[in-house]
């Protein structure tokens, strides 16, 4: 696939998650990230606390997985994208969480006896392994397959809307802080535009198959 093409059919896409981005380093590089947390932490209210807790929900395994499975009854070249993606994406995060920076706080660690935090009801906060986030990655990793795969724009806006609401979340929770996120969606977003662009080299016809097909 040429990167002109590449560009051109998601500049909806790209555009707006690279002007995301710029907006989050820019707060990264100038506001240390207590400041900015506490600042999106005094920003609530009773629908927020019930929206964000269940757009949380979007970054985990039991909801990603049949988004993944279900793509095998359209075609199994967008499947093994997003599979693929789903996979990759999350061993890159748990390194990086493990390995690389296994003892990153949380919020509720961080800002203990230093900061009363507004919480959600029925929401446990986690205490380790921060840096970077999980569920943001799991759900840049399966929604920008999506947003790659589509032609409209809206569901390319739409799919990136899901993903960003996903990330945000996580930090209107207190579970992550801006810069978990920022770091997580770009290994989601990068690992789903590798194995988007591994999967359209191949002009094999069985991947342009479905199992609907398949089984007739």
């Amino acid at each position: 696939m040429k990167r002109n093409s590449l560009f051109k059919d998601n500049y909806w896409l790209f555009i707006p998650y690279l002007l995301m981005l710029a907006i989050s380093v820019f707060f990264i590089l100038f506001y240390s990230k207590a400041e900015i947390h506490i600042w999106m932490n005094q920003h609530h209210s009773p629908f927020a606390d019930l929206l964000f807790k269940y757009a949380s929900y979007m970054g985990e395994g039991w909801v990603l997985t049949p988004i993944c499975l279900i793509l095998l009854f359209v075609r199994f070249r967008y499947a093994f994208m997003a599979i693929g993606s789903s996979i990759l994406a999350p061993l890159f995060t748990q390194f990086f969480k493990r390995v690389v920076w296994p003892d990153s706080p949380r919020p509720k660690v961080f800002f203990e006896n230093l900061y009363d935090l507004h919480v959600v009801d029925g929401v446990h906060l986690h205490s380790a392994h921060s840096f970077p986030s999980g569920h943001a990655t799991g759900a840049f990793a399966v929604f920008m397959v999506l947003a790659l795969i589509v032609k409209k724009p809206f569901w390319k806006v739409f799919f990136l809307i899901l993903a960003s609401l996903t990330a945000y979340s996580r930090v209107y929770l207190s579970q992550h802080f801006l810069v978990d996120v920022s770091v997580g969606s770009l290994i989601g977003s990068l690992t789903a535009l590798l194995c988007y662009c591994w999967m359209m080299r191949y002009s094999k016809g069985w991947l342009d198959k479905s199992f609907k097909i398949c089984v007739k």
